[in-house]
């Protein structure tokens, strides 16, 4: 990563906080399959948490978007300099698309283990793989700016 935006903190922190947004909605798919008839207070605590998944789920991709507004937003010194020495725009965003891409798939694949071991759909972690590809795309955008 020679050439990159990222620094080892910043890859550890956009891991971190793909994992939780993988890992949460996991637990809440692996809660949803436990069979808790025998506890009426757990299983209704439960329930009331899993009511409000979808605004979990929401808020926790919109840290997503965060992270990677006040990524670029703190790199911005470093983009012009890097244009200055002669380095293209079009090279910075591919580098940044394809570094933020890794980084990704890196935290989906963990998080694909914690999935085929506790044997649950993967759809729903898909989704999310989408959507984060899509902020993605649109983030490369701000590196114009």
């Amino acid at each position: 990563m020679k050439y990159s935006l990222f620094r080892f903190f910043d890859v550890f922190e956009a891991v971190a906080i793909y994992l939780f947004c993988f890992t949460s909605n996991l637990l809440f798919i692996y809660v949803q399959t436990l069979n808790l008839e025998g506890s009426f207070i757990l299983k209704s605590f439960i329930e009331s948490i899993v009511d409000y998944q979808l605004m979990i789920s929401f808020f926790l991709t919109f840290i997503i978007i965060v992270f990677h507004y006040q990524f670029l937003n703190r790199r911005k010194t470093e983009i012009s300099c890097r244009i200055l020495v002669g380095d293209t725009m079009a090279n910075i965003i591919i580098r940044y698309i394809l570094n933020s891409l890794t980084i990704l798939m890196f935290s989906f694949l963990l998080s694909l283990s914690l999935n085929f071991y506790l044997k649950l759909n993967v759809t729903s972690n898909l989704y999310l793989v989408f959507i984060f590809i899509i902020y993605i795309l649109i983030s490369a955008g701000l590196v114009k700016k």
